[in-house]
């Protein structure tokens, strides 16, 4: 998992070790194909990453909604975590429109190293009543990992701030509070605990204009706090998690 602190070479270390934590068994023959129906909207967002005043990173995502009770997030991230060190990552989260319950999970990790080399990460999850299936492959070395989630787990992992709009459909502004949420890490390969509550609204700045925002404060376990700011339209206009910040600079829909 990435490291809290700042330590570029401590977070080296810890994204190289969390890599090779899903390489553990024979190979699986991949996710299952679906054909969607017809999109009926689209939201694509962009962010920076910020971390102090300097930009290290953008984060681009594209939502779409199908008529079948579909959604789908395609997600780039780009973030440097040292001087030579940059991860790339392209991620395609499937989710249900109605429940938000996710049905699949694809992603694709490059770690490009000081010396110019780089190596590849693949992670695929299929989400199977109460079982996930996750699968991996890393420097030619598969691995396959079977492990029961309770009903509404949602999928999480670190370096990437719209994984989270899983945990804000599921928050009830009715009842309140601080709500409980589990999260299975695709990696590790382990079903997490977190908590969210609404905090208060602000009042910031989004792309040069003030507006008024709801903030939610999160807990999870293993990675931490989250603060998100979100619009009235649902959308994340800031996030911080990690020591790092993503400022919404792009929205356009259709």
């Amino acid at each position: 998992m990435f490291a809290r602190a700042g330590n570029h070479g401590a977070l080296f270390v810890a994204v190289a070790t969390a890599l090779f934590i899903a390489a553990l068994a024979p190979a699986w023959g991949g996710p299952r194909q679906k054909t969607p129906a017809k999109v009926t909207s689209t939201l694509r967002t962009e962010y920076r990453i910020v971390q102090g005043k300097d930009q290290i990173g953008k984060e681009t995502v594209e939502k779409k909604v199908f008529g079948n009770n579909t959604v789908v997030y395609t997600i780039d991230a780009t973030m440097a975590y040292g001087p030579g060190v940059t991860m790339k990552q392209h991620i395609e989260l499937t989710v249900e429109e109605e429940s938000f319950f996710p049905r699949s999970l694809h992603i694709m990790k490059t770690v490009i190293q000081p010396d110019s080399q780089f190596f590849e990460h693949s992670v695929d999850v299929e989400m199977y009543s109460n079982v996930a299936v996750v699968a991996s492959k890393i420097r030619e070395q598969d691995g396959l990992r079977k492990i029961v989630v309770p009903t509404g787990t949602a999928i999480s992992d670190l370096g990437v701030i719209s994984y989270l709009y899983q945990m804000l459909f599921w928050y009830d502004r009715g009842v309140g509070g601080a709500q409980r949420f589990q999260w299975l890490d695709p990696l590790g390969v382990t079903v997490n605990g977190g908590e969210i509550k609404l905090d208060s609204e602000a009042t910031i700045p989004v792309m040069g204009k003030k507006s008024k925002v709801s903030v939610f404060k999160l807990e999870r376990e293993k990675v931490g706090p989250a603060t998100l700011w979100v619009d009235k339209q649902g959308v994340i206009v800031r996030g911080e998690q990690n020591m790092f910040v993503y400022e919404l600079v792009s929205r356009k829909s259709s």
